[in-house]
């Protein structure tokens, strides 16, 4: 993979895992404002009769709304986050093969320069062992020769 695709692979990773962001928070908002918006119809309902018995059976009635309301909107929150952490479980295989495909070119360029470092490395001792050949060659042409 060139350095071109992987940058473009990591923009599309980042901005697909913000829009994730992004669109759980605003679905999580709505959520509330919706629900804020149904409590508040039912709690502020006028009283329809001034008399006790009547007040605490429509009391009670807007309880019972009430608690059905929570109900509701606490399964909708659990279904919405379960298909969230659907959504964020895929987005981290996304990222870790990501990751292991940049681990993989990153093993591969020191493997690279490894072998650079090594055929260097290789060619200098070869060429200081020619120059300890050439000295003792004239070291010892110079001793015979005397």
């Amino acid at each position: 993979m060139s350095n071109e695709q992987q940058t473009k692979s990591y923009l599309d990773l980042v901005s697909s895992t913000y829009g994730l962001l992004v669109e759980a928070a605003a679905n999580a908002n709505h959520r509330m404002l919706e629900h804020l918006k149904s409590s508040y119809e039912i709690a502020s309902r006028p009283y329809t009769s001034t008399a006790v018995e009547a007040t605490y059976r429509e009391n009670l009635d807007r309880a019972g709304q009430l608690v059905e309301l929570n109900v509701a909107a606490a399964q909708k929150s659990g279904a919405e986050l379960a298909s969230l952490a659907e959504k964020f479980a895929k987005q981290a295989a996304a990222w870790q093969e990501s990751y292991v495909e940049t681990m993989r070119g990153l093993f591969r360029t020191g493997l690279s320069n490894l072998a650079f470092v090594k055929d260097a490395a290789d060619q200098t001792y070869e060429g200081f062992a020619k120059r300890v050949e050439d000295i003792q060659t004239r070291a010892t042409a110079g001793v015979s020769q005397n």
